[in-house]
């Protein structure tokens, strides 16, 4: 599975032009890596998880309370 990084990358270049290729499709798997951190955190034990945007509408982020902490970070990919 591509790392979320270079999912928002390619988003990126699409949006301003300098790659051809769907954004809505690129937007479909940046949401299926986000699930997928997201049952990878569940299963090590994270709670409160939740996506975050930047900025209130920027890109999405994982963040929750890690197993071993007491406050809320974002969810390594």
């Amino acid at each position: 599975m591509t790392q979320l990084s270079a999912l928002y990358t390619r988003f990126d270049a699409i949006a301003k032009g300098s790659e051809k290729g769907n954004s809505s499709t690129v937007h479909g798997a940046i949401l299926d890596r986000l699930a997928a951190n997201r049952r990878s955190a569940t299963t090590e034990g994270w709670t409160a998880l939740r996506l975050e945007r930047d900025g209130g509408g920027g890109r999405l982020h994982l963040v929750g309370v890690p197993p071993s902490g007491s406050y809320r970070t974002a969810v390594p990919d």
